[in-house]
């Protein structure tokens, strides 16, 4: 491709910004197109208590290296940092209870990590040492993670560790997740022929992660100062090529426009482009590219989103009524409560560390518990801090007298959701693409994964694509 080939990314999120650096390190002119008044996407933050609080993902998978690596070409290298404190837990009828260490993605391969804990009766333990030693036929091809799992671990068990986990992940239900798409290690696991227990363990220990004391690696890192410091780094790197409020009207073929073979309409004129990379949400592109591969439309404008809010408190260290001896808790969908997570922040990173407030951030909202969208903030705030103090985090006066202060951000269509057959769908979105529009792609987390690492790994592919193809 010629150094003055042009390529246009629609979206400014972490897949648009990480695919526009991805064309200049290749010299390419890269412009980014943003329909939003700020870059970054999902990832933002908040100033409270003195420090600001990432209101988006607090960090990234470590075992992927594709965000730390991406830190390390922006300078923020000696900035990366990993959780201060280790173990989480999840409430269960009325306490706090840890979550099992030897686990991979909720699910632990011995029943007796789970026995004696509280998390499930005697019965279910005894249900999931059945499930774990017994063998079955692996799993053939994609499918729910409830539909793959509740058989051989026993309801309890994945409704009060496997569900809040990956429905904390994904804000949505594991019963209608992909298994293959939203949780790989198990797919992994479920598809050896064998005991679960067996294939689960053997899973851990290829990652690292085998559970066992001996200073297992972090699960987790981050950048001081928090994750929103990455997305301020690529845009200000980028400059001037990214163009904010500047929504995509059309797309189109170009008719006459030189050398270029797209144009774009924007309120402020038309752009055009050799190549194209759609990095926004699934329902945008589908609208984008309903003129021009209405096939690849129709599966984008089908993909689901959930809507979530992220309440971030700072309350008075003296007011906590128990130690913040973890990252934070989960909450099973079946405990009653609207928070579904609470992650302890000033104890997990120590960027937010404060020694005389406490940093927490308080999740609710999932696409089968959409409760909060008829709360005034108001009552928001009300409803869960009076949930913090029902879970022992602060005394119940404080709860009703509000005597901290707390940012809410709502993300309304955030998270998107893959069904069973999800990346089969994927590669019929990229054969339409391929053959209909080339030298368009797409990418995104609608498409192959929600996590960091995910975004900037579909980012380079994105960006070899286009590139390719023009």
């Amino acid at each position: 491709m010629a150094m003055t080939s042009r390529v246009a990314v629609v979206g400014a999120g972490i897949s648009g910004l990480a695919t526009a650096h991805e064309l200049r390190c290749a010299g390419v002119e890269a412009v980014v197109l943003e329909a939003g008044d700020r870059a970054g996407g999902k990832i933002d933050s908040t100033r409270i208590g003195g420090v600001s609080v990432d209101t988006g993902p607090d960090g990234f998978v470590a075992r992927d290296t594709a965000a730390a690596q991406l830190c390390r070409r922006l300078g923020l290298g000696s900035e990366l940092v990993s959780p201060a404190s280790r173990g989480a837990f999840v409430w269960v009828n009325g306490r706090l209870r840890p979550l099992p260490a030897r686990s991979v993605l909720g699910v632990p391969w011995t029943a007796d990590a789970l026995r004696g804990t509280g998390i499930v009766s005697q019965a279910a333990a005894n249900r999931l040492a059945v499930g774990l030693a017994q063998s079955t036929d692996p799993l053939p091809g994609d499918a729910s993670v409830g539909e793959a799992l509740r058989p051989r671990v026993g309801d309890e068990v994945f409704e009060r560790l496997i569900d809040p986990l990956l429905g904390g992940i994904n804000a949505g239900s594991a019963d209608e997740m992909s298994i293959e798409a939203c949780a790989p290690r198990l797919y992994e696991a479920v598809r050896t022929a064998g005991p679960l227990g067996a294939a689960l363990e053997q899973v851990a220990a290829s990652q690292g992660g085998d559970g066992h004391p001996r200073s297992p690696p972090p699960v987790f890192q981050s950048v001081r100062g928090g994750v929103t410091r990455i997305v301020d780094a690529l845009a200000d790197e980028l400059g001037d090529t990214v163009s904010l409020s500047t929504p995509v009207q059309s797309l189109r073929r170009a008719a006459s426009s030189g050398d270029r073979r797209w144009r774009m309409t924007t309120a402020d004129g038309d752009v055009d482009a050799d190549g194209v990379v759609l990095a926004c949400p699934a329902w945008e592109a589908a609208r984008l590219l309903e003129p021009l591969a209405p096939e690849a439309a129709e599966i984008l404008g089908e993909i689901e989103y959930s809507d979530v809010v992220m309440a971030v408190f700072a309350i008075p260290s003296a007011r906590l009524t128990r130690p913040l001896d973890g990252s934070g808790f989960l909450v099973p969908r079946n405990q009653g409560l609207l928070t579904t997570a609470c992650s302890w922040a000033s104890a997990k990173w120590r960027h937010y560390h404060h020694d005389d407030l406490a940093v927490l951030r308080v999740s609710a909202g999932r696409t089968d518990d959409r409760r909060w969208l008829d709360l005034s903030e108001d009552d928001l705030i009300t409803t869960l801090a009076s949930e913090l103090a029902e879970t022992s985090m602060i005394s119940a006066p404080d709860a009703t007298q509000r005597r901290f202060e707390v940012r809410i951000t709502p993300w309304l269509r955030s998270l998107p959701q893959y069904r069973p057959g999800h990346r089969q769908r994927v590669a019929a979105v990229d054969a339409c693409l391929a053959a209909e529009t080339p030298g368009l792609v797409a990418t995104g987390a609608a498409l192959r994964g929600v996590g960091l690492p995910a975004c900037i790994h579909a980012a380079r592919q994105a960006a070899t694509a286009v590139t390719g193809s023009t």
